[in-house]
């Protein structure tokens, strides 16, 4: 497609996370004075979650309003189209994709679905391990953590009642730090004011395979963030794998150590989505597809693949990028600003992407920065972490909510109150009291 066609060139994107948001971002913004193309965003859900922040509203100090934004809000930027669907189908000769029952041509394709959690094909975790991926999870992880305090507070065994004020957090990555800490924050500033439990019989575990958490960031940090974990009593189990798990019951290599337990939250671990499977191109073992060095999908120039599905190698360093939302970020702003010169006539350009640092919450004020090597934590960590996701935020409104609400939340309790919500994921709680339910 060249800038004579006599039509507009058609750019699809499919997934609305970071990588197809700031593709599309980067379309409309280049595009928003030209008629060379128009575009379609498809999701399957009709907003963005802004994921980082997902661990903040599991803990009840943000809500869905403060990390979700309509796509439809973007067509006021320019020429976009919105369509709400699952992808079926790629043909990509004829340079069509199927969504259910709804055929989309283009001319140039973006890929960026990007992942879901994987629990190595083990179906215990999968059945009882709560996720931290959308909206409804942390909302149901919440829900699910203050129907265990009501619980609590009327259990007249104590054996029972550790067992459901205690949570296994699987994996010691920034998402697995971010909700213990959260939720540890959560019980300790708000739940254990308003429901009369005994505070020792909370307990929180971090639970992850490596020898230390937070492996990515550097040792001097990660030392001083399992320091400030421990001092408040999140318990550390490293070098240690979760091999099973039920109702009541988390198990610990291959049954060494059993944790009695109601809660599970999965954060071990992903794969890419599974549509990509029915994506016709070469992939990895791990099923990220191989692209070359501008995004493109071999033998289909027109077809970029981005975020955590594809498979970029990092030339200077000789080893692919990692999936996180800082690539994949420059990934849609990449594969953007290429499918921008190929409709002006120019070249595509390579992928390059050099680490500013890296960021983690803490939860209560805390958090952990390393900023072009500058290494710092503690409050000023947590000013920093602030100003960060504060500027990638999405949307006016969303900014100054955040802003109203972290000073609201200085001078008044969180909201505890709660509801089952219907696509909300649920983990029975069992019980040892009726069959009021839960």
């Amino acid at each position: 497609m060249s800038a004579t066609t006599t039509r507009p060139a058609r750019v699809v994107v499919l997934g609305g996370g970071f990588g197809g948001l700031y593709a599309t971002l980067t379309l409309l913004k280049e595009l928003a004075d030209s008629e060379l193309a128009e575009v379609t965003l498809v999701d399957r859900r009709n907003y963005f979650t802004f994921t980082p922040l997902l661990p903040e509203v599991a803990a009840g100090t943000l809500g869905a309003s403060h990390v979700c934004y309509p796509f439809r809000s973007l067509s006021k930027k320019g020429r976009l189209h919105f369509i709400q669907g699952e992808v079926r189908e790629f043909d990509l000769d004829e340079h069509v994709v199927w969504i259910e029952n709804l055929a989309i041509p283009y001319d140039y394709l973006v890929v960026a679905l990007g992942s879901t959690p994987f629990f190595f094909g083990n179906q215990q975790l999968e059945s009882h391990g709560l996720t931290l991926t959308s909206v409804a999870d942390a909302l149901a992880i919440r829900n699910h953590v203050i129907r265990l305090f009501e619980r609590a507070v009327v259990e007249p065994d104590p054996g029972l009642r550790r067992q459901l004020l205690t949570v296994v957090v699987v994996g010691a990555g920034p998402s697995g730090v971010e909700i213990a800490a959260e939720l540890h924050h959560l019980i300790r500033s708000t739940l254990l004011a308003y429901y009369p439990v005994d505070a020792s019989e909370v307990r929180i575990l971090l639970v992850d395979g490596g020898d230390r958490i937070l492996p990515h960031f550097p040792r001097e940090l990660t030392n001083a963030g399992r320091t400030q974990l421990v001092e408040r009593g999140i318990e550390m189990k490293l070098m240690t794998r979760v091999t099973g798990a039920g109702d009541q019951h988390v198990e610990l290599n291959a049954g060494e150590e059993i944790i009695p337990t109601r809660t599970l939250i999965w954060t071990g671990g992903t794969v890419p989505s599974p549509v990509l499977a029915r994506l016709p191109a070469k992939k990895t073992g791990r099923g990220t597809v191989l692209v070359d060095e501008c995004l493109r999908l071999p033998g289909h120039p027109e077809v970029y693949v981005i975020g955590d599905g594809s498979h970029v190698m990092d030339r200077r360093h000789q080893r692919p990028y990692p999936p996180v939302a800082p690539v994949a970020i420059r990934q849609g702003v990449r594969a953007a600003a290429n499918i921008v010169n190929s409709l002006e006539g120019r070249g595509g350009e390579s992928f390059e992407f050099d680490f500013t640092g890296n960021i983690v919450g803490l939860g209560g004020g805390m958090a952990l920065v390393n900023f072009l090597g500058i290494k710092f934590h503690g409050r000023l960590g947590w000013w920093v972490y602030r100003m960060a996701y504060l500027q990638r935020l999405v949307g006016a409104k969303n900014k100054a909510l955040l802003v109203l609400t972290l000073g609201l939340n200085a001078l008044f309790d969180r909201d505890i109150s709660c509801e089952t919500l219907p696509d909300a994921r649920s983990i029975p709680l069992g019980g040892s009291y009726g069959d009021a339910g839960p």
